[in-house]
C-alpha cells in the first residue's frame, strides 16, 4: 500500500544536504526531512536550476525594459532645457 501526504510549508529559513543523502529543510513550524537518491536529487536541481534562470531572465528583460524608459525620459528632460 502507498501513502501519500500533502505538507503545505512556506519561508525556507534553512536548507542542509546531510550525510546519509537526507535532504533537511527549515521552514516556519518545523522541519522537512526527505531522504533522496542520486537521480532524485539531480532532477530537484534540475527543475531549481530551470527556475532560476527564468526568473534571471524576466528580472534582466525588466531592467532592460526600464533602462530604455529611462534613456527616453533622460533625452525627452535634455531636449526640454536645451529650449
Amino acid at each position: 500500500m502507498k501513502v501519500s501526504r500533502v505538507i503545505e510549508a512556506k519561508n525556507v529559513s534553512h536548507v542542509y544536504y546531510g550525510w546519509h543523502n537526507e535532504l533537511q529543510l527549515t521552514v516556519e513550524g518545523g522541519e522537512l526531512k526527505i531522504t533522496l537518491d542520486e537521480s532524485s536529487l539531480r532532477a530537484i536541481a534540475q527543475v531549481c536550476n530551470k527556475k532560476i534562470a527564468e526568473q534571471d531572465e524576466e528580472k534582466a528583460e525588466e531592467a532592460k525594459k526600464l533602462a530604455a524608459e529611462k534613456e527616453a525620459l533622460d533625452k525627452e528632460l535634455e531636449k526640454s532645457t536645451e529650449n
